[in-house]
């Protein structure tokens, strides 16, 4: 990390600290790539100096995150295939393995991000799914401070949350129409028999059993299995759930459409305040809002536009760069991102 004149500072460089003007209105969030855009308004809110990371080259870790998710694919598919077939003994080797190999990305923040928005294999959702929501959690885990130890259970939790899973019919799981009732019951058991797998499995810790068993709870007491509330669900669930859905809802999936992130953190920002807790949801939007800076966005009116800057205190509405022009979609009626390409 070092501190440079803002006049210096290059596209490309990521900001090492949160950046603040003399009111305190947190101007731009750290992780944010910087490019034009953000170098102007930066200067004319009077930021003479700010901090950023070292310079270092991307394209190798890139490579490698995508060579190790897709041994991970690998993994949890032969995983998931013994476990529906009664063979459990397997399950906590995998699982380590696997916490280790995502653990690795710890600091890759920006292309964990970018990769994950580029997973559109529909009938590999199981699989990814598991993945996926163990990367955001661990990000989620760092963002709150969690120790080393905590952030590899957490992982651990997260890679296993669905496998109950494996024991729900698979025309019920694959079926591509509306649930009925009694359908949505079934599946809702699957927090409880993933808990039923590996209950007896000494080498888990006691944290991530009750994760994978609450992590369909909601701090409203509308969740299930138990209908708890607050604080009687476990720190590894409450982060677990913001992962899950956040994930399901920015990925394509047999029986439903993905919607972009921005209508995801709406949807957090309006009813997701009385089911998540917001200590953690604040600290999951502050910091993965940015990290969406540089994307690519296709427009409901057809228009690709890439994303120059998230103001951090309306994430929802990012600024656009479309045709050299910027447009700030909050002052737009009727336009919205469809989704991140």
């Amino acid at each position: 990390m070092k501190q440079i004149k803002t006049t210096a500072c290059k596209s490309g460089d990521i900001l090492a600290e949160d950046v603040f003007n003399c009111n305190g209105v947190n101007l731009a969030m750290k992780d944010t790539i910087i490019n034009e855009y953000i170098k102007v308004k930066l200067i004319d809110f009077g930021i003479n100096e700010i901090k950023i990371y070292d310079s270092i080259e991307n394209s190798d870790k890139f490579t490698q995150l995508e060579k190790n998710y897709t041994e991970a694919i690998l993994k949890v598919k032969e995983l998931l295939r013994e476990v529906a077939l009664g063979n459990n003994d397997n399950i906590k080797n995998v699982a380590s393995f696997l916490s280790k190999q995502i653990y690795k990305n710890i600091s890759e923040s920006d292309n964990i991000i970018q990769y994950l928005q580029r997973i559109r294999n529909i009938d590999e959702y199981t699989y990814t799914h598991c993945i996926n929501v163990a990367f955001y959690s661990m990000l989620i885990g760092v963002w709150i401070n969690l120790k080393k130890n905590e952030i590899e259970e957490l992982i651990c939790a997260s890679l296993l949350h669905d496998i109950g899973k494996t024991k729900i019919p698979s025309l019920v799981l694959n079926k591509k129409g509306k649930l009925d009732a009694n359908e949505y019951e079934i599946i809702k058991n699957h927090s409880v028999l993933g808990y039923e797998i590996i209950k007896e499995i000494p080498d888990f810790s006691l944290h991530v059993k009750k994760a994978i068993l609450l992590h369909h709870e909601r701090i409203d007491g509308s969740g299930y299995p138990f209908g708890l509330k607050g604080d009687a669900i476990c720190l590894y669930a409450k982060i677990i759930s913001i992962a899950d859905v956040y994930d399901a809802m920015t990925q394509n999936r047999i029986y439903k459409n993905k919607v972009s992130p921005f209508e995801s953190f709406q949807m957090f920002l309006t009813e997701g305040v009385r089911l998540y807790d917001y200590s953690i949801l604040y600290e999951f939007l502050r910091h993965l809002a940015p990290l969406y800076v540089g994307s690519n966005v296709q427009l409901s009116n057809g228009e690709i536009g890439k994303i120059v800057y998230i103001p951090p205190q309306d994430i929802v509405y990012p600024i656009l760069s479309i045709n050299s022009e910027y447009v700030d979609l909050s002052t737009i009626t009727g336009i919205k991102v469809l989704e991140v390409v």
